[in-house]
């Protein structure tokens, strides 16, 4: 151990003298863990020597380390850090805790509440709650190649700051995707690429709410949604019911006509987590109600591509006139959890406003990926690779249905999803599904109670359970786990 690597910096000018802070500075070291116990210190000549101070002054600041219990002497063999370190008492330079090798668990300082984490993260085997892009199945080898061009034809430059709003050979193929494939016209201008839905949901609440801005979300809802818009914003949430032809736009009205609402949030293609439509009659009047009440509407689109039975219903801002929809993509979704890329659609005077608000909290995306992923849009990899999983999907959502049939029909009742990647199950009479989820986590598998979903928590028979990132066999290992939990 050198003392330089300790970042010791002696002031000859203060009050303290130079034995003292190097007693102080040492003990330090010791008590959080920098200098750990049994390790040699170096000689009292060449710590002196780095120091800049007479050997006196270092010898002296070991006999005081010494006397407190800190260090040893070995004849013959050197300087030590005791290998039992003793109890502390408060010094001058700080109150410390009987621990205080180790680093503390809690900040020396009050965080503001809604810094404070909502819900409680947990690791476990198998989470089924979520419904993720299987990474096994992404397309790697493309990926790999993409990347290999990327940096061998343009490291120089995708190396260097770049633009904001995006890689622009990615927005143009995000363009021609939205045109072909959801009827959705967007200049490139009108997009911008993020690090993921969490930053969209972040950026649109920075840049279009003042403190207590109201946002009208669906219930039950997307908690990790809410607490990224509350967190973001410290927003003012008003739940609106959703049924199965989606939110119930009467309550939304009601909701419009007793106070401003800045935002409603809401994922009409498969809403999340019941993974019903916003019908044709409520899109359409859903719009004119943004446009009466001068209201913008978040239409997060997570899963568009995954429709596996008839047709995919169009997003809303397919259909928007007046300019009052801000769409949102995930292409997390489309290739892997790890690839943080999602999009942002918008009129472009929003998508300046929100280009410049993302400017201050991260200068750019990963350059590299999304000239690798544009790449794979260019190549037709991205298409096939599409097709690809939502033929997967739709056989795992299939074999998950079978399996629940037979082995919980008796407790659990659901509609079959036409898309998506998960499905919602309803307890039957007399099942106790919040204690049969407990029951399952004892098992390794993660499914949360209905109030998860629930705005207000309140008791919900209900749960989401997610199929899209496991094989068939694991889909019946969970399902076996499940019914032994009964």
């Amino acid at each position: 151990m050198r003392l330089r690597d300790l970042a010791i910096s002696l002031d000859p000018s203060a009050k303290e003298s130079l034995q003292l802070q190097i007693t102080r500075v040492l003990g330090l070291a010791i008590r959080n863990g920098r200098i750990k116990p049994g390790m040699a210190l170096p000689g009292s000549r060449l710590l002196a020597e780095e120091l800049g101070v007479h050997r006196n002054t270092v010898l002296a600041a070991l006999r005081e380390l010494e006397a407190e219990g800190w260090i040893e002497s070995r004849p013959g063999s050197g300087t030590f850090v005791t290998g039992t370190l003793p109890d502390l008492t408060p010094h001058a330079w700080g109150d410390l805790s009987k621990e205080a090798h180790l680093p503390p668990s809690d900040p020396g300082y009050d965080i503001p509440a809604q810094l404070s984490p909502l819900t409680e993260p947990f690791l476990a085997l198998m989470d089924l709650s979520e419904g993720l892009a299987d990474a096994r199945l992404a397309p790697s080898e493309a990926m790999g190649r993409a990347y290999q061009r990327a940096i061998r034809l343009h490291g120089e430059e995708l190396l260097q700051y770049g633009e904001p709003q995006g890689n622009v050979m990615l927005r143009r193929a995000l363009s021609d995707m939205l045109s072909e494939r959801r009827g959705l016209t967007a200049d490139p201008d009108q997009i911008l690429v993020t690090r993921g839905s969490r930053m969209a949901l972040d950026l649109v609440g920075l840049s279009l709410f003042k403190k207590g801005g109201v946002i009208a979300v669906e219930d039950p809802g997307n908690r990790a949604a809410w607490e990224t818009l509350q967190q973001g914003t410290n927003a003012v949430l008003r739940p609106v019911p959703v049924d199965e032809e989606g939110m119930d736009l009467d309550a939304l009205e009601e909701l419009l006509k007793q106070q401003r609402v800045d935002l409603v949030y809401l994922t009409p293609h498969h809403q999340h987590p019941t993974t019903v439509s916003l019908s044709p009659g409520r899109r359409m009047r859903l719009l004119e109600l943004a446009q009466r009440y001068r209201m913008a509407v978040l239409e997060d689109d997570y899963d568009f591509e995954y429709q596996y039975d008839g047709h995919a219903l169009l997003p809303l801002a397919s259909g928007d006139p007046t300019g009052q929809v801000i769409y949102m993509g995930s292409l997390s979704k489309l290739i892997a959890p790890g690839v943080r890329l999602g999009f942002l659609v918008a009129p472009k005077g929003l998508v300046e406003r929100l280009t410049r608000v993302r400017l201050r909290m991260d200068w750019q995306g990963d350059r590299v990926l999304e000239w690798a992923v544009a790449d794979l849009f260019r190549d037709g990899d991205m298409a096939r690779h599409v097709r690809k999983v939502r033929k997967a999907y739709e056989e795992r959502r299939n074999h998950l249905v079978a399996c629940l049939r037979e082995h919980l029909g008796d407790s659990l009742d659901f509609r079959v999803p036409d898309g998506g990647l998960a499905l919602w199950a309803r307890a039957k009479p007399g099942f106790d599904l919040a204690a049969w989820v407990l029951r399952c986590k004892a098992q390794s598998l993660i499914i949360q109670p209905g109030s998860f979903y629930s705005f207000d928590r309140s008791p919900l028979p209900a749960t989401r359970l997610a199929f899209s990132q496991f094989e068939p066999h694991q889909l019946e290992t969970a399902v076996r786990r499940m019914r032994d939990s009964l």
